[in-house]
């Protein structure tokens, strides 16, 4: 038991690293050396626990998209109103990037579709905003326009704030606009 945990932490480790190589110097400018020197392992440890560079990539991919999924449902699980669950979502991304940046980089500025043939706008938790949208439109709780846009005036202030955060524009913390941008959120939306 002891072996498979100490193997559970050097792939977290590796993975941690490696999201935040392919945040800081970019995934073709990182290398599976530069992998290896920054966890402080040999390469060919790290082979034995990822067989490439995609393969982390990849990784990183799907559990970045968890976080970003769980979050998002539990922000629409926990409002009691479309009003809560529209500033939920936004309060929630904002958190998340605050507590947890090189995830939040990761899905935003790694460029998923050149490694893994996957564009990042597709993936399910955006599906889970669209179909929020559609679900708050047909109850008449959000105005009626494209679910597309609905989920980019949901998701895409709160990711410009982060932009604008990590570029060193906005002072604060990010969670300190969460109301504010909510309401904004929420005023473009309200029926």
């Amino acid at each position: 038991m002891k072996k498979r945990e100490a193997a559970l932490r050097t792939r977290r480790r590796i993975l941690e690293t490696a999201k935040r190589l392919f945040v800081e110097k970019g995934y073709f400018n990182t290398s599976m050396r530069d992998i290896a020197k920054a966890t402080s392992l040999s390469t060919g440890a790290l082979y034995h626990h990822f067989e490439s560079k995609e393969e982390i990539a990849g990784y990183i991919y799907r559990e970045t998209l968890e976080k970003i999924k769980a979050r998002i449902e539990n922000a629409i699980e926990e409002g009691k109103t479309t009003e809560e669950k529209v500033k939920n979502i936004v309060k929630e991304l904002l958190k998340l990037a605050q507590e947890d940046r090189y995830t939040m980089e990761y899905a935003l500025h790694v460029k998923h579709r050149e490694i893994l043939d996957i564009p990042v706008c597709s993936a399910e938790p955006l599906h889970i905003v669209k179909d929020f949208c559609r679900l708050e439109m047909s109850k008449g709780n959000i105005r009626d326009f494209d679910e597309e846009l609905c989920a980019v005036c949901i998701t895409g202030v709160p990711v410009r704030l982060m932009q604008l955060k990590w570029d060193g524009v906005l002072e604060g913390e990010l969670t300190d606009y969460a109301e504010g941008v909510g309401n904004i959120v929420w005023r473009s939306l309200k029926p």
